[in-house]
């Protein structure tokens, strides 16, 4: 198990524990998470593990372009819209009902797609939209997709195969982070667009420590 699963399943314990030492008037001393050579033992172990299935690789622009004309047009712009957009890939199929997305254009001319995530369910209807600003060409053209109604969500058999084992259609939003750092947006404008609801969840869960990104380089 991994060091977060792990982590839960200690706190249940320690609440069982807690709870049942009360009841019988009994001191309870809580078992500690883990630490130094038993917490690397943990990860390792997990790491080693085969057949299971973990968080997607990220597909970016560039791995895009290398299937262009190879994967069919509906499933490319599927792609398209989850890696500019940075949609979960059911908020992407939600976009062939018009009812879950609008567009807004504000004074200034700047056009604001905003995407109702159906996956949000404890939070009032109207706090479940969340704005997506057009910024660059590339989502201008997403956008015509969206318009057009052109894509269709791909099978992980196509996946496979034009991608490789350990990706799947969380790809493209596994890379929109570090796509937009590297387009200079900031991480807190990023995790909005995301639809999370701290920085903690965009940083540690979607943002690769395999890449960098400098300022003005």
């Amino acid at each position: 198990m991994s060091v977060r699963y792990t982590g839960a399943i200690l706190a249940l314990a320690n609440m069982w524990g807690f709870y049942f030492s009360k009841k019988m008037a009994r001191s309870f001393l809580t078992v500690k998470m883990p630490r130094g050579y038993e917490r690397e033992r943990i990860i390792t172990s997990n790491l080693e593990k085969k057949n299971v299935k973990r968080a997607s690789k990220q597909i970016l622009p560039d791995h895009l372009e290398k299937v262009r004309g190879e994967i069919n047009q509906p499933n490319f712009n599927w792609l398209y819209l989850s890696a500019w957009f940075g949609l979960r890939p059911k908020e992407v199929d939600n976009l062939k009902d018009k009812s879950l997305w609008k567009t807004e254009v504000l004074a200034n001319g700047r056009v604001i797609l905003w995407v109702f995530q159906t996956k949000i369910v404890a939070l009032p209807i109207e706090d479940r939209w969340k704005p997506i600003p057009i910024i660059f060409d590339e989502q201008k053209f997403a956008l015509r997709i969206i318009e057009a109604q052109s894509f269709k969500r791909p099978i992980q058999k196509t996946m496979r195969k034009h991608f490789g084992q350990g990706v799947d259609t969380y790809g493209g939003r596994k890379g929109f982070p570090d796509l937009m750092l590297s387009k200079y947006q900031t991480i807190e404008n990023i995790s909005v667009w995301m639809g999370h609801s701290t920085l903690q969840r965009t940083w540690y869960s979607y943002k690769s420590r395999r890449r960098f990104h400098l300022s003005g380089y």
